[in-house]
């Protein structure tokens, strides 16, 4: 039996409650949007609007809930590395990173090779099925057009599907990233035609979409590309203390934002987002891994998934631990396993992230990797076959014997799991080659990937016309 989706926070009787107070919200204390253009959007459909707080009833909720898909193919460099999102679990990128933490243990602020190295190994991790996004924002590059650089060291490492960078700040630097995408396929138009990447959007809370946010959902939408709402409440500190307040505001924001996408084009695919954190009161910090951030991120992804049966993400498999230790093992592997037990179907943040998503590190990511690997298993749950009841071999076992040399073991031995990185030797051969510890070896294999990954996976024209159109804009 598969375990995905057996983990429940909320009672049905609580997922409707959520989602009435929700729709009670929306309709009653309204949303702001700042963007003129959605204010007119909602006016044009019926809403209700005061100035640029909108009033979104709960026939348009409804409705835009009806448009939305289950979900959708989204198509990587290689077709044969498209995913399905909305079905089983994806990994993507960790994004918004701003500091690299080396193996030497050194912090410091990240360059454009480091977001090339990174991108070497998410495509070198067979656990990883996204690549792109921004796990680190390069501070050598011109801010102007670093989104079009990152974009193109992405294509050039991974040949997976590739997430558009966060920090495009402006409307043209979004439609330039579409664009690229057009050049890097050779076709004007292409993508309008499939799904390529997303963008996210992300609401202030309590309940305002700045123009940016509203501009943002408004440019992809109106090119056929996905909108993953990412809102991110902090209880205590953007949101009500009480964490069922805070996943009711959650809800509440990330309607408003689907409608809005919907009215500007029904049918575009919405990825809902579970990124709630906990305002940590004694140090004045928030904290992305605490037990109660858990409880938060289980309950919306349930909410998503189970009552609006939408495309979930969530960001998880993370820690507040500033290094590679104990620590970040343990929030780490609590946060993914719930996030997955409770059915989510993508995550970002869940490799490489350290100290509250501040930092990124090369051999986290290896060791995520495994920590991924491991909860995949445990997610396809145990086969419960007659021919796995192995009543054959109990019926005819004598009391105390071995199953060592039975046929059915020599059949079957190698379908248990095996480590990556973690290792299971015994003590004497694990110290007669060298003692190593895990993040040793994680980074052994960070050298490993770098050393034999190629110079670019785009071919020669693809890589011309793209520096082209980058040069073009660079020298605007």
């Amino acid at each position: 039996m598969k375990l995905a989706g057996q983990v429940k926070v909320l009672t049905k009787d609580e997922m409707q409650t959520v989602h009435e107070k929700a729709l009670q919200l929306l309709s009653e204390k309204g949303i702001v949007f700042q963007s003129d253009k959605a204010v007119e959007t909602f006016k044009a459909h019926g809403a209700k609007v005061d100035g640029h707080t909108v009033y979104i009833p709960k026939e348009m909720v409804e409705k835009a809930l009806s448009q939305c898909p289950p979900s959708f193919l989204l198509e990587g460099m290689n077709a044969e590395k498209s995913v399905t999102v909305g079905e089983g679990l994806l990994i993507h990128p960790a994004g918004g990173e701003v500091f690299v933490r080396d193996y030497d243990g050194k912090r410091r602020s990240a360059t454009l090779k480091d977001f090339a190295d990174l991108q070497k190994v998410y495509h070198a991790c067979e656990n990883v099925n996204i690549a792109g996004y921004q796990p680190v924002s390069p501070s050598d590059v011109n801010k102007r057009v670093m989104g079009l650089h990152c974009l193109l060291t992405s294509m050039r490492n991974s040949d997976k599907p590739i997430i558009s960078p966060m920090e495009l700040d402006t409307i043209q630097e979004k439609e330039e990233c579409l664009k690229l995408f057009d050049v890097a396929y050779g076709k004007e138009g292409y993508v309008k035609e499939h799904y390529l990447t997303w963008h996210i959007a992300t609401p202030n809370s309590p309940l305002f979409y700045s123009e940016f946010a509203c501009e943002g959902i408004r440019v992809f939408a109106e090119n056929n590309q996905p909108i993953c709402l990412v809102s991110a409440p902090m209880n205590g500190i953007t949101a009500p203390i009480y964490l069922y307040s805070t996943v009711i505001l959650d809800v509440t924001e990330t309607l408003a934002g689907l409608v809005y996408a919907q009215l500007v084009c029904p049918g575009v695919p919405m990825i809902t987002s579970a990124t709630l954190t906990s305002g940590n009161m004694r140090y004045a910090t928030w904290e992305c891994s605490s037990p109660d951030s858990t409880l938060m991120l289980g309950a919306c992804i349930q909410m998503y998934r189970e009552f609006y049966n939408l495309p979930t993400r969530s960001q998880t498999g993370v820690t507040s631990s500033k290094t590679i230790d104990f620590q970040a093992g343990m929030e780490s592997m609590q946060s993914f396993l719930f996030c997955a037990l409770a059915g989510v179907n993508l995550t970002s943040q869940t490799v490489g992230a350290l100290s509250n998503l501040m930092t990124t590190s090369l051999e986290k990511c290896i060791l995520d990797n495994e920590l991924v690997d491991r909860v995949r298993f445990i997610l396809n749950g145990m086969n419960t076959s007659e021919e796995y009841m192995g009543m054959k071999e109990l019926m005819n076992c004598k009391p105390c014997q071995d199953f060592l040399t039975e046929e059915s073991t020599m059949l079957h031995v190698r379908e248990g799991w095996q480590p990556s990185v973690s290792d299971w030797r015994s003590s004497d051969a694990w110290e007669a080659d060298g003692s190593k510890d895990v993040v040793e070896t994680a980074h052994e294999k960070v050298l490993h990937i770098l050393e034999s990954a190629p110079e670019t996976l785009l071919d020669a024209e693809q890589e011309k016309d793209i520096l082209t159109f980058i040069g073009k804009i660079e020298k605007a």
